[in-house]
This record gives structure tokens, C-alpha cells and sequence, in this order.
């Protein structure tokens, strides 16, 4: 479609106002160049018929491991070509569930996303962190105690974490990851639930080290992205110069607002630890880690409501693994908890696309962004959980385009196309909202 109309719409932009009752979207290209809720003229252009369903903006998860088809204890049990096709699979699954943009932390090799581009295999659109940055023994070094080979380098698909010690090393993994086509730099700056010889209360890597990595990713035009639980990793991070924090299930009001002050992003991962703790042992995940996702767990709803009130912009990732990746949307329901779900949404659009520094295309529905967006058989804000079902995202539309279509060329059922050659009218004319 080169222009398109979606009518009889509820529309949520994500920008945390309103909804609009019985609206419409025009999409130009690639491009939304209309948004209201008056009459309007459609020409003799392609009408979609939302049937009164909820339009929102293309959603976007900060905080994805699309490569992580395994627990991570457990990834190096699966030939290379089952990892790979699984990986597409979490692909495709991703765009199906209304993700038309993820940033992933780690493990995904970059020919995935170029994959995408080349328009060879459907996914969303991937800002990628290759290879995390972790110091030995750290939540990235995966090599159990008694193992003493170096941890092994990236076999193009799956990029295990790359080990460095001190400033120099750290500024050489910075360039390495730079190189294989990071868009971000993830560091590991604590520990974590899933790897062998660390604590989730850990904290990791020097203040030193830390600016070293903030420094190289600068001089490339881009950032750092870190994960951290506790206080003292945060601060450390803040201090550096780091984009967002990710997790900060630990987080207290003086980190929180040293986060705050300094602008830094949270990204915090509820869903993750809720599914671990729920059946993570059945796919694999050891006792122990079981037991420091229960920890991270029990904190993270009140670290939550600590960066709420502290101000913090908050945007949402689930961080799911393994059999577990179908459940990103449950991240939002989680927040929704302590957010309320309009907020919950914005996360999920406006400030991640502002975490992105997207902000001028992603993110909400107004004229002149990306036209990424999906209609959903219900109302997220009388029950967000609709999200997390498939048979209810109705229409995924990425840059423009249909990729999604579950009831038939954009007209089964009642998400149906309507005359193209008159005006479409609501049943009322409220004031319009964008001319």
C-alpha cells in the first residue's frame, strides 16, 4: 500500500494522553502523515475498518536476547543450525506479538539484523549489543569454576561475553563489539541470576573501567547500556556516563535519584524473573539461579515505585529466555501493576524510542513518525493482558507496511476494508485532534 487509511479506530499514540474514540490514521509510504477524529476525506485510497479496536504504537522491548533460544547454561547443548532457525523463529514470533522494534542486550549476532534489512526473513527492526562486556569472573563469563580455557569467541550466531580486565582491555572490547556491528554497548557492571561464579548482590567492573567503555562509545556516536542490581552499581554507572540501567531491582532512593538527576534511563525487567521463579528450573535453570531470580523478584515491584517517585524515565524490557520468549508482552501487564497500564504503554513506545534517541520517528502515532503500529481486539487500558494474546493483534504495520495480517488481506471478519471512494464519517464529530 503506498496510502492507506485506518478508520473507526480507538487510538492510543503512547504520548500518555487520552485515547481518541472513533479515529483515523492516513499512512503515506512509510510515513504517518495524518491522525484525527473528524471526517475525513479518503479519495480513492485503501480504507482499513478497525471496527471500533485499539490502535497503538508499534511497541518496542528495550531489553531482548533473541539468540538466548536456551537457558544461558544450556545454549552450547544446541547445534548451530537449531539455534539459528529458533532464533528466527523468536523472530517472527517478536513482529507477530506487536514488536516492530527491540533493542537487544546481548548474544545476537548482527547477521541476524541483516537478515531483516535484506528483507530475507521477517523480524523487527534490531538495534543490536553483540557481545556483553564482562570482567572475569563476571555475569558474561560463563565458564564454570573448573574450567580454564579462555571463554570462547562469538561462532556467528551466538556471542558469549567478552572477557576484559582493566582500562586497556576494556577499551579494546569496547572497539571489538563496535566492530562486529554493535549499536550499543552492554557491560555487565554486577552480577547475575544465570551465570556460574557470581551474586546477584556483586558489583562489577571499576569506575575507571566503566568511563573507559563510556568513553569509546562516544567517540562511535552511541552508548552504554548496563546491568545492575544493586545501589553501588548504579552509582558507579551514573557517575560514568551510562545511558540506562537495566534491572536496578535493588535500586534505592539515593541511586534512584542520582539517575534522575543525571537523566539516565531504567529499564526494568519484571517478566524475566516472574517466569524463572514460575517453572525457570524445568527449562534448565540451576537451583541457585532459581533462587537469586526469586531475590530479584521479591524487590522489584517496590524498585519500581522507588524510581517512579524519584522521577526516573523508565522504559520496559522483559529479558525473556529460552522457551520463555513469547511472553514479552507480559512485561507490560507487570508494570502495569504499579504504573497503571497507560503508563505501561508509554515505556513501551514513547520513552523507549526516546532511550533509542528515536524519539523523532518511533514511539507515538502523530504525523511524521514511522509508521509502526498494531490494532488490538480490545481495550490494554481496561486489560492490558490482551497484548500478551496473538489471536487478538489483529494487524502489525512496520515501516509502513502490513506484515502482520491475522484475518485475511487487512479485510476478514470485522478489521474490514471499507468504500475508498467517499468520505468515512464516525457516528460522532468530536473536535479534531491533529488537522
Amino acid at each position: 500500500m503506498d496510502t492507506f487509511y485506518l478508520v473507526n479506530a480507538r487510538i492510543i499514540d503512547g504520548s500518555g494522553a487520552d485515547p481518541v474514540e472513533t479515529g483515523w490514521i492516513r499512512v503515506e509510504g512509510r510515513r504517518i502523515t495524518g491522525v484525527g477524529r473528524s471526517v475525513v476525506d479518503t479519495g480513492r485510497n485503501q480504507v482499513i475498518d478497525a471496527g471500533g479496536r485499539t490502535v497503538l504504537p508499534g511497541l518496542i522491548d528495550a531489553h531482548t536476547h533473541l539468540a538466548a533460544t536456551e537457558m544461558l547454561n544450556l545454549v552450547d547443548t544446541v547445534s548451530r543450525p537449531v539455534l539459528a532457525a529458533k532464533t528466527f523463529a523468536n523472530m517472527r514470533q517478536t513482529l507477530a506479538a506487536g514488536f516492530t522494534t527491540v533493542r537487544d542486550a546481548g548474544f545476537t549476532d548482527y547477521g541476524f539484523k541483516q537478515a531483516v534489512e535484506a528483507g530475507l526473513v521477517p523480524g523487527p527492526r534490531m538495534f543490536l549489543a553483540t557481545g556483553p562486556l564482562s570482567q572475569t569472573g563476571g555475569h558474561s563469563d560463563f565458564r564454570p569454576a573448573e574450567v580454564q580455557d579462555r571463554q570462547r569467541p562469538s561462532d556467528g550466531l551466538y556471542h558469549p561475553g567478552v572477557v576484559v580486565d582493566g582500562v586497556a582491555q576494556c577499551q579494546w572490547g569496547a572497539r571489538e563489539v563496535l566492530r562486529r556491528g554493535a549499536d550499543q554497548i552492554k557491560i555487565m557492571a554486577g552480577g547475575g541470576c544465570t551465570s556460574p561464579t557470581d551474586h546477584v548482590t556483586h558489583t562489577q567492573f571499576t569506575a575507571e573501567e566503566i568511563a573507559a567503555i563510556v568513553q569509546e562509545a562516544r567517540a562511535r556516536h552511541t552508548y552504554v547500556m548496563a546491568h545492575g542490581y544493586t545501589p553501588e552499581s548504579i552509582r558507579t554507572c551514573v557517575a560514568a556516563g551510562v545511558r540506562s540501567i537495566e534491572h536496578a531491582n535493588l535500586v534505592d532512593e539515593e541511586a534512584a535519584e542520582a539517575m534522575a538527576v543525571a537523566g539516565t534511563f531504567a529499564v526494568p525487567t519484571i517478566a524475566t524473573f516472574d517466569l524463572l521463579v514460575r517453572d525457570g528450573q524445568e527449562q534448565g535453570l540451576t537451583p541457585d539461579s532459581a533462587a537469586q531470580a526469586a531475590q530479584v523478584l521479591e524487590r522489584a515491584y517496590e524498585a519500581l515505585r522507588i524510581l517512579r517517585d524519584k522521577g526516573v524515565r523508565i522504559g520496559s524490557g522483559s529479558d525473556v529466555l529460552g522457551a520463555h520468549q513469547p511472553f514479552k508482552a507480559l512485561e507490560l501487564q507487570l508494570k502495569a501493576s504499579v504504573l497503571g497500564p497507560l503508563d505501561a504503554i508509554v515505556a513501551a513506545t514513547r520513552t523507549n524510542a526516546e532511550l533509542l534517541g528515536l524519539a523523532d520517528d518511533l514511539g507515538t502515532l502523530a504525523p511524521g513518525k514511522i509508521a509502526d503500529l498494531l490494532v488490538v481486539d480490545g481495550n490494554p487500558l481496561d486489560d492490558i493482558s490482551v497484548l500478551q494474546d496473538s489471536g487478538r493483534i489483529h494487524l502489525v504495520v512496520k515501516d509502513g507496511q502490513v506484515v502482520v495480517d491475522r484475518v485475511g488481506p487487512s479485510s476478514a471478519s470485522s478489521l474490514s476494508s471499507v468504500s475508498s471512494t467517499q468520505a468515512w464519517r464516525p457516528t460522532l464529530e468530536p473536535e479534531v485532534v491533529v488537522p
